[in-house]
């Protein structure tokens, strides 16, 4: 079969290390964008990015990607699509909208017209109109309406990738794993040297870190994929394929550490890891990371932490530029010529630390977390 266009989203400020991620494994051409990477590949590809990929939410078939100016421009562009080389006469469908930028019109108003559009088009072509399920539908059609620009795909991977499957203790202020696997590859993991997150709280970052050192698939468990729906797909070909990439992992124990000063986070840090299969290879401690008689008697390569930002999980009797600064003070103290990479949404907080504490920022760049504006951080020790 010819290649298509896919498309696949990641978090708004990681773009550049998703590509990466899927040229890496897919080895074509890969083109960031606004909260999503481009690229064009066969149908395996969706098979291998949904086992495998650590920074991605979800992978789309692309459809359409076009200017318009209204609402008609949008219905004409979607009914001159067909629909029935993807769809089954006898599967249902529904289309869920995003909408950003100022316009006339709302996401509800994109996904009836790009529903009416649907049906008629489908009607067509094979004479049947198809059902619409907005709760459980078989396909599932993604549209973004950005400015003036349209999107419209297919969801094929279902629910989001960042959901692992292994946090069974949920850390009242937890990090998505697509995201402490990009923190991961920021600061150039690759499962050799020492790390630690002396923050750990659920142990999401000291999880990503092993699944990387020992090239264990993210989302290995996962059986429920949208793509099984869809009559152009094998079962057998995703199950052999995804096989293959399971074979990659290796039994080679990295060095992760995970410390945290709660005890209820730590003990919920290693049930998580124990859920996630990889309880024996992190190293887990009880102990405060602004001090630095509790981390580990071990040199430290790589520190990579999610630290509180002052909105959830701030300790009381304590300002958070302090605690900065005490955390930057006992790391500089531990270490010497580590990386430190660190997220906060309090980042002129976190830079006056620096400038007290003396640290080289490498680099530093805006994420956008849920509806949070946070930065990551790049320093050396």
């Amino acid at each position: 079969m010819k290649k298509l266009d896919f498309f696949a989203t990641t978090m708004t400020g990681i773009e550049d290390i998703a590509a990466h991620e899927v040229k890496e494994l897919l080895g074509c051409k890969v083109t960031p964008d606004i909260g999503k990477v481009f690229y064009k590949s066969n149908l395996d590809s969706v098979y291998i990015l949904n086992v495998a990929a650590r920074t991605l939410n979800k992978v789309m078939l692309n459809l359409c990607r076009s200017r318009f100016r209204d609402l008609d421009d949008i219905y004409r562009l979607s009914r001159g699509i067909d629909y029935s080389w993807l769809i089954d006469p006898d599967q249902s469908f529904a289309v869920r909208s995003e909408r950003v930028g100022s316009h006339d019109f709302t996401s509800i108003d994109v996904s009836r017209v790009v529903g009416q559009a649907v049906i008629d088009s489908y009607l067509e072509t094979s004479r049947v109109r198809l059902k619409v399920n907005l709760d459980s539908p078989d396909v599932e059609i993604y549209c973004l309406v950005r400015g003036d620009e349209f999107l419209m795909g297919v969801n094929l991977t279902g629910e989001s990738l960042h959901k692992r499957g292994y946090r069974i203790y949920e850390h009242p202020a937890a990090i998505k794993p697509t995201l402490a696997a990009a923190m991961l590859f920021l600061s150039g993991w690759k499962g050799r040297g020492r790390l630690i997150d002396p923050m750990c709280g659920g142990a999401t970052i000291p999880i990503e870190a092993a699944y990387i050192a020992r090239k264990i698939a993210p989302n290995k468990s996962r059986r429920n994929y949208n793509f099984l729906k869809l009559k152009i797909f094998s079962c057998s070909e995703f199950m052999h394929l995804r096989e293959q990439t399971l074979k990659k992992e290796e039994a080679r124990k990295p060095e992760v550490y995970g410390m945290e000063k709660y005890r209820v986070h730590l003990e919920g840090g290693m049930r998580n890891a124990e859920e996630a299969g990889v309880s024996g290879d992190i190293r887990f401690k009880l102990g405060d990371a602004t001090v630095t008689s509790d981390y580990p008697e071990e040199h430290f390569d790589f520190f990579v932490v999610n630290p509180p930002y002052g909105i959830r999980m701030t300790p009381k009797r304590i300002k958070l530029e302090r605690l900065y600064e005490l955390f930057l003070s006992a790391v500089k103290e531990v270490s010497d010529n580590a990386i430190l990479v660190l997220i906060t949404a309090a980042k002129r907080k976190f830079r006056k630390a620096l400038e007290k504490v003396d640290l080289e920022v490498l680099s530093y760049r805006e994420v956008l977390y849920g509806h949070l504006n946070t930065t990551i951080f790049k320093c050396r020790t």
